[in-house]
């Protein structure tokens, strides 16, 4: 196997993994939920952000334009909420920890781990017409997955990448991490990945409105040991690529105060309170407004903006009914 080779590529992925490393949970909490058949939360953003940036290194185009909806006519999954594939086989014990969607063309995302060092993730992402570098990568370099073409990676760290188009419409990211023997084991996952077009990112938020320069850029939805968790992002209108200016968050967790005193706040016309920048467990954190809404869990929205523009969104953020069902459990 090869590394990725060009510089700039490597020092990205390694300043967005020790960036995003900063919000990783402790592993204890993700074990615990799988064992007990609750609730952990597992933010995976090591793993998404290796991949995103390994699909960006291979010449795929996500940046290309924005996207705030799919056009109907588009013959590439014209909901974006929607998987379309997933495996037929993973290793024993890997259960399904979080799913994550962009709308129309950014990335797809779904991982299973064990709670230990083991996670497999899988991501999806429209096809570029023009194909992909692994048609002309060296023979020991080259996979074939039921007469396709495709290549395996080596990425940073222990993470081994496994890239391959099943059809004429999407550009499969199969990614390893603490695998024994990662290219045979995602072999076989290739060989055995299998349609879907059921499985769904259904969070329990939507943006009731934003500012005029900002748009949704992403669904997230994970477990906590509290219950289902939903985030919404929000970026400028623009690449698909751009770090999110605004977060919408429901989960049954209070938001953490920091070093920051509370400042009362009416919400949605509750008792909520306002934190403004600060440093909390896990390091910086944005201006938030929160309140707890009905069966006591905490909606939040942070980000780069000024509490009135936070409390506006926060004020119109919908709640609906999600699906958590697909949790801690193994490709159906």
């Amino acid at each position: 196997m090869t590394r990725l080779s060009d510089e700039h590529t490597e020092d990205l992925i390694r300043e967005s993994l020790e960036h995003l490393a900063t919000r990783a949970p402790d592993g204890a909490e993700v074990r615990d939920a799988l064992t007990q058949r609750p609730r952990s939360r597992p933010r995976m953003a090591l793993a998404l952000v290796a991949a995103a940036v390994a699909i960006i290194a291979l010449g795929i185009p996500l940046g290309l334009r924005a996207y705030t909806t799919v056009t109907p006519a588009s013959p590439r999954n014209a909901d974006w909420a929607v998987l379309p594939y997933k495996p037929g086989w993973l290793p024993d014990g890997l259960k399904e920890l979080t799913r994550r969607a962009k709308p129309y063309p950014g990335p797809q995302t779904r991982t299973w781990g064990n709670g230990e060092a083991e996670q497999v993730q899988l991501t999806t992402t429209p096809l570029d017409v023009r194909g992909g570098p692994w048609t002309i990568a060296p023979a020991p370099n080259q996979i074939i997955v039921h007469g396709r073409v495709g290549m395996v990676s080596e990425l940073y760290g222990d993470a081994t990448m496994l890239t391959w188009t099943p059809d004429d419409t999407y550009l499969l990211s199969l990614t390893l991490y603490g695998i024994k023997d990662p290219r045979g084991v995602g072999q076989r996952i290739a060989d055995e990945m299998v349609r879907d077009d059921r499985a769904r990112v259904s969070g329990e938020l939507r943006f009731g409105g934003l500012p005029a320069d900002l748009e949704l850029s992403g669904v997230y939805t994970y477990l906590t040991l509290g219950g289902g968790a939903t985030e919404l992002e929000a970026t400028r209108i623009g690449p698909p690529t751009a770090a999110a200016v605004v977060t919408a968050t429901l989960r049954a967790e209070r938001p953490d105060s920091g070093d920051a005193a509370p400042v009362p706040l009416k919400i949605r016309g509750a008792d909520g309170f306002y934190l403004p920048e600060r440093t909390g467990r896990l390091g910086h954190e944005d201006a938030t407004v929160a309140v707890q809404v009905e069966g006591g869990r905490w909606l939040t929205v942070s980000g780069k903006r000024d509490q009135a523009t936070l409390l506006d969104i926060a004020n119109g953020v919908q709640l609906i009914p999600g699906d958590y069902s697909w949790f801690g459990k193994p490709p159906e």
